[in-house]
């Protein structure tokens, strides 16, 4: 894929809560790179300009005056834009060619009616999910309050029967395994990239409630029957070429499903570079920022990845802060494989994020919760736990 890479002048401009990880893919592709987050982490800055993103008003950097003084070419998103499609539209006003889905393909992939309509359509399973007014006389403990307009688990919680706040709804609780499928397309076709267990509300990472702290890729299950992989790989891609013929989606997107025992339930399409992408980079030694703009460009790899369901398998975990706690000297922590690293002497607030670890090639799922959870008792002690 070394098209991309004839253009090195363009400036990219990275937008999310979190975009180190894309943005230090940009700037190992060869591109200048600007980034505008929620925490300006130390290795980010040395990957990117940075510039602060309120984490309280996401559309803070809408302003087109101060987009202009960035002086980006180009603008990708790492979160965020699959609650304001519109963002789309106002970059593009301000003259930067923006990497991502169309707006009108982002905004009918996220919504609730729209998506339901896909499912139905497509025979792909999903949780029963409603509104407020659709609630009647549903059980409390049996359905889940989530919030249109937000993310890695942020919010979510077991309904327990109150009223719910505008903007929320309730989607039944599905017992499975959370599983994320990435992949490539150009509007037409879908070429998967990687199919990764999910890590939600994880104690070992001191993780709470419905929070996501990473993912396991390859994903893992029980010994199965004979062919397992296969027909999984098969349903996962049957899933993202309906997504990518239903909606446009072009470029890198991931589509989160719960697997239970009975099949696959989806969950939500994000239609964006999504973080366990950085795994994809990790175990197939590729760039994904480069494969992400080929992609838009209309040029795919020709077939799925191979062995996506093959180990070894690597992690990536977000460590949370199990009580008030102020970051040590990190100055070593890029060599011992941490990321999203804070700078010295910053506050870490209870159950807020600490840094990301990344774990080496191993021969089990297990074996990468089990070094996850090693590591993050570790990064607690350094930090004064």
């Amino acid at each position: 894929m070394g098209e991309p890479s004839r253009r090195k002048k363009e400036k990219v401009l990275v937008i999310g809560m979190s975009a180190r990880a894309v943005a230090q893919s940009s700037a190992r592709a060869g591109y200048e790179t600007a980034a505008l987050d929620s925490f300006g982490d130390r290795d980010l800055l040395k990957a990117a300009s940075w510039q602060t993103l309120d984490k309280r008003d996401f559309s803070r950097f809408s302003s087109v005056p101060e987009l202009r003084g960035i002086g980006a070419d180009w603008a990708v998103f790492a979160s965020g834009v699959e609650n304001r499609p519109q963002m789309i539209d106002e970059l593009e006003s301000a003259g930067l060619r923006v990497l991502q889905s169309s707006s009108e393909a982002i905004r009918r992939c996220r919504d609730l009616d729209e998506l339901g309509d896909f499912c139905a359509k497509n025979k792909i399973g999903r949780p029963r999910t409603m509104r407020g007014n659709d609630i009647g006389n549903l059980p409390a403990g049996k359905f889940l309050v989530k919030h249109e307009k937000s993310g890695a688990g942020i919010g979510v919680r077991v309904w327990d029967g109150a009223e719910i706040k505008r903007g929320e709804y309730l989607q039944e609780l599905a017992e499975g395994i959370p599983v994320s499928a990435v992949f490539l397309s150009d509007g037409r076709e879908a070429v998967l990239c990687g199919i990764s267990r999910q890590l939600a509300g994880e104690p070992s990472l001191g993780a709470r409630g419905f929070s996501w702290c990473g993912n396991i890729m390859p994903y893992w299950m029980p010994p199965q029957a004979p062919g397992w992989k296969d027909a999984l790989i098969d349903r996962f891609t049957a899933a993202a070429r309906a997504a990518v013929s239903e909606f446009g989606l072009a470029g890198a997107s991931g589509m989160d499903f719960m697997c239970c025992e009975d099949g696959l339930y989806l969950l939500e399409i994000n239609p964006r570079i999504s973080a366990s992408f950085e795994l994809v980079e990790l175990i197939r030694g590729v760039n994904i920022f480069e494969l992400h703009v080929a992609a838009l460009e209309g040029r795919l790899p020709r077939e799925n990845f191979p062995g996506l369901l093959d180990g070894p398998y690597r992690g990536k975990g977000i460590v949370y802060a199990p009580r008030d706690l102020v970051a040590p000297d990190t100055g070593e922590w890029y060599n011992r494989s941490r990321r999203d690293i804070p700078h010295p002497g910053a506050p870490l607030p209870e159950a807020s994020p600490i840094c990301t670890v990344l774990t080496p090639p191993l021969g089990s799922g297990d074996e990468v919760m089990e070094y996850l959870g090693a590591e993050a008792q570790k990064v607690w002690e350094e930090c004064g736990l």
